[in-house]
């Protein structure tokens, strides 16, 4: 459970008149002929795009994530077949783990017989303490249970690796879906109490519709004790160090030194606890709750987790409830993608460095850090001249952007995966060794020095991300290509995609949680009390606003949850306008198909943002998604900058238009 890190997923401008019909988008197709920029930004840029494309059968949401998204798997699945073809090579270990996967007929061959050890395991629990230390093998596993284990950096001390408890142990999405009352969450809860009974049934269990209802009632007793995502966001509430000899007076009543134990936690070490009201109501229901009924709640999550990678008839199960019904997808995605995800998720720094080698040239490097001197440049400026912010506050602001660290590309040290096992005919053993290596790999660093180098993305991966208790920014390989970032394009169009993600990322440094960790990391009050009322009472005016946004019939964004992201994007984008203006170095930008420069990169910007949602996935994202849904990621942050009013020259009437006293600006 490593510190939570926080992802994209992400005025002097020159004067425009106002434009009675929207102007051909070139080179940016796909816009509206009906829809005014200056009435909806994001229709008018998009729509077309949106009237006239399906998403996929086989997926959840379309657009341009998406669509770099396939390329990157498709760029890696050259790869692994590759690596596949030659199975004696330098690339085995990532070639016989994506073989296997595709192996559909080996997968059907051995069944559950990978699982049997836990299965027998599970068999011979008799009391709580035999849970407890069950909690610790399904742990190994990649299994969720109600007590969540992990390792990372301590947030009040940035340089040392700790366990960090939290709470778990759902097979939905959120906490919500257990405890809504309408019609339509009652059927979902009870499609998945089918689902559970239907995994249990094909694994031969005599008791399965009883083991998915007490399973779901377990769940949904676990789900009435968590806290909500946006509660979770607060660092400070989040961090309680309980040292070892503190558990059973402040949690009584279950075997802690036997979870620690089963876990590989090291002797006399302690936890941080997440969540200490959870923990408080859990113990009771553990202490409740039959070994039977543990039983089988403990053999449901071990087969709903697995059961993508079994036998057909466990995979069609899987998809019709967590993909059709949960996200609304049409059609089972090809096994190759499914193969190459997981690969990507257990041993993806191995394709890390032959996916650089192939596809990141130097030049997209350097051309990036320019971009990133230049944001930097303009958020110390930002900084140094802040009405709001009082001299104590701006110093230790400053001294934070300076300790900014930032990683592109890739790791400057591949660690690998020496001793990992891996069976070109075990698909479930492969992944079933490689989550025990990753977990007791992590628990190892437990009471170690923090390793700086380590990044918690691949460079494949197409997203983007800051850590607060490292203090760095990160931008994998895989997103620094268009529509994000073109080395040939002109810069409009990069600091309108790939400058908003940087601008992005360097403020979650500094936004309504990132603003609680130092210069080096350190969970702290840097604030005084001043700056810190002005700086809520400006987030606050975001929550509102974002409050107010309805994706679907009756259900509203959570201003609170996303707040943190809307922050992320409203600045990231002013900034990214101003490093723009800073990189003309004076020069007026050229005219382009007609269009400014400041008017291509707000273009560029809504363009990055271009997507549909299936209704179940849309559903899904409002519930637990801190990542307002794309269209408020457009039109919400526009509408507050003053460069957007200038770019497009809007005025009083206009759909977009807010007077300037109800523009959010927070830096």
């Amino acid at each position: 459970m490593r510190t939570p890190i926080l992802p994209i997923a992400l005025t002097l401008a020159l004067a425009a008149p106002a434009f009675a019909a929207v102007q051909p988008l070139l080179p940016f197709s796909g816009g509206s002929s009906t829809v005014r920029l200056q009435d909806d930004f994001f229709q008018g840029v998009n729509g077309d795009w949106l009237e006239h494309t399906a998403i996929p059968g086989d997926k959840k949401s379309f657009g341009n994530f998406m669509i770099l998204r396939e390329k990157a798997n498709a760029d890696v699945r050259a790869l692994l077949e590759e690596a596949a073809a030659h199975p004696h090579a330098k690339t085995r270990l990532i070639g016989n783990f994506y073989a296997a996967l595709t192996n559909l007929s080996a997968i059907e061959h051995e069944g559950l017989a990978p699982l049997k050890p836990a299965f027998a395991k599970l068999d011979q629990a008799k009391s709580l303490e035999d849970v407890a230390a069950l909690f610790g093998d399904w742990l190994k596993l990649g299994v969720g249970v109600p007590v969540e284990v992990g390792v990372s950096a301590d947030e009040k001390n940035p340089l040392l690796n700790v366990v960090y408890w939290g709470q778990g142990g759902l097979g939905l999405p959120d906490r919500d879906y257990y405890l809504k009352t309408d019609a339509a969450s009652l059927a979902l809860l009870d499609g998945y109490r089918s689902y559970l009974a239907e995994l249990n049934r094909l694994a031969g269990f005599a008791d399965a519709d009883e083991a998915a209802s007490r399973s779901v009632a377990f769940e949904t007793a676990i789900a009435k004790l968590q806290w909500s995502r946006a509660e979770r966001r607060d660092a400070i509430k989040r961090y309680n160090p309980t040292p070892r000899s503190k558990w059973d007076q402040l949690y009584p009543g279950f075997p802690w030194e036997r979870l620690a134990k089963s876990t590989g936690m090291p002797k006399g070490m302690g936890a941080i606890v997440g969540e200490p009201s959870y923990f408080k109501g859990f113990v009771g229901l553990a202490k409740d709750t039959p070994i039977e009924a543990w039983k089988q709640y403990l053999r449901t999550r071990l087969l709903d987790s697995y059961a993508s990678d079994l036998p057909k008839a466990f995979r069609d199960a899987h998809f019709r409830f967590k993909s059709q019904k949960l996200q609304g997808l049409t059609a089972m995605p090809p096994r190759w993608r499914t193969a190459v995800e997981e690969t990507n998720a257990e041993v993806g720094e191995a394709i890390g460095q032959g996916y650089v080698a192939k596809h990141f040239p130097p030049q997209s490097k350097a051309r990036m850090k320019k971009l990133v001197d230049n944001l930097l440049v303009v958020y110390r400026e930002n900084l140094q001249h802040l009405a709001w912010m009082t001299p104590a506050t701006r110093k230790a602001a400053l001294a934070k952007l300076s300790k900014l660290r930032v990683k592109i590309g890739y790791p400057d040290r591949w660690r690998g995966y020496p001793g990992l096992v891996v069976k070109r005919d075990d698909a479930i053993g492969n992944l079933v060794r490689a989550n025990r290596f990753s977990y007791e790999r992590d628990m190892a660093e437990a009471g170690k020095p923090v390793d700086r180098s380590r990044w918690d993305m691949t460079p494949q991966t197409v997203n983007a991300y800051y850590n607060p208790v490292g203090n760095e920014i990160v931008f994998p390989a895989a997103i620094l290509q268009p529509p994000f970032f073109d080395a040939k394009a002109d810069d409009a169009y990069n600091y309108g995609a790939i400058g908003a993600v940087i601008g992005h990322e360097t403020s979650h440094g500094f936004d309504d949680q990132g603003r609680h960790f130092d210069a080096d990391g350190k969970l702290r009050d840097w604030w005084t009390a001043e700056d810190g009322k002005a700086f809520v009472a400006r987030a606050d005016r975001l929550v509102k606003q974002y409050d107010g946004y309805e994706p679907l019939k009756g259900e509203h964004v959570n201003g609170r949850l996303t707040l943190g992201e809307n922050i992320a994007d409203l600045t990231g984008v002013d900034m990214a306008l101003q490093a723009y203006h800073y990189a003309l170095h004076g020069k007026k930008a050229p005219i382009i198909a007609g269009w400014t420069g400041d008017q291509r990169f707000f273009l560029s910007y809504a363009r990055v943002w271009r997507n549909k949602n299936r209704p179940e996935w849309l559903h899904q994202r409002i519930l637990s998604d801190p990542h307002s849904p794309e269209q408020y990621r457009t039109n919400g942050v526009v509408s507050n900058l003053n460069g957007f009013y200038d770019a497009f020259g809007l005025k009083p009437g206009d759909g977009m238009y807010k007077a300037s006293e109800d523009r959010v600006r927070i830096w």
